[in-house]
């Protein structure tokens, strides 16, 4: 019963650790035929344009997704910007993560892609296109104050070919135990069970 209790304490921990706060992260909540493409002015779990023609969604046209079946393009008829509020805890780290590809065939000047963290930019990406999506994984720390925006902007020359985004997320960079876990332990008798193991090794 005791080790019942603990696996299930650290199991809800690890969790938490590997929740997505992204919504829609891979843009796959949206339908989008095999084969097509459209530009949109807002996807499913809160991504919106912010800037530019619209949000460029894709499914199997020039290219294929890192992750499910969608993709987003942000250089769809212009270059354009969408963000996610998240909601975050003040003061905790996070991973961010997503996966970018410079558009097939085309070369790195009209592939370029910026990822901001309310508004503060954290990096640029370009490269050259090969005959399929070249997807590479981008990570960064980051520091949540409650109510975060994350966005992403095409950078590349504004001629609707540009880079592409997918499988994004934001995790916790660590889920330490709760406070009340060691007491918790403690009256279950499983730290001096603990105690007692050591020094018999």
């Amino acid at each position: 019963m005791k080790k019942l209790l603990v696996s299930a304490i650290l199991l809800s921990a690890s969790g938490l650790a590997n929740a997505n706060l992204v919504q829609n992260g891979s843009f796959e909540v949206d339908i989008q035929a095999n084969g097509t493409w459209g530009v949109y002015s807002s996807l499913s779990g809160g991504w919106t344009r912010v800037s530019g023609a619209g949000i460029e969604l894709r499914n199997n046209v020039y290219g294929v997704a890192s992750d499910g079946k969608n993709f987003v393009e942000l250089d769809s008829h212009n270059n354009s910007a969408m963000q996610q509020i998240i909601t975050t805890s003040v003061g905790s780290f996070y991973n961010l993560a997503f996966d970018y590809s410079p558009r097939v065939n085309q070369p790195d000047w009209t592939n370029g892609i910026s990822v901001f963290w309310n508004d503060v930019l954290l990096g640029d990406f370009t490269a050259n296109g090969g005959s399929t999506n070249l997807w590479s994984l981008k990570q960064f720390l980051v520091k949540g104050t409650g109510s975060d925006i994350l966005k992403f902007a095409a950078t590349g020359t504004s001629d609707s070919l540009g880079g592409n985004i997918d499988n994004v997320s934001l995790t916790p960079s660590a889920v330490p135990l709760p406070a009340a876990l060691p007491l918790m332990l403690s009256g279950l008798g499983i730290l001096g069970f603990a105690s007692r193991r050591r020094k018999a090794v």
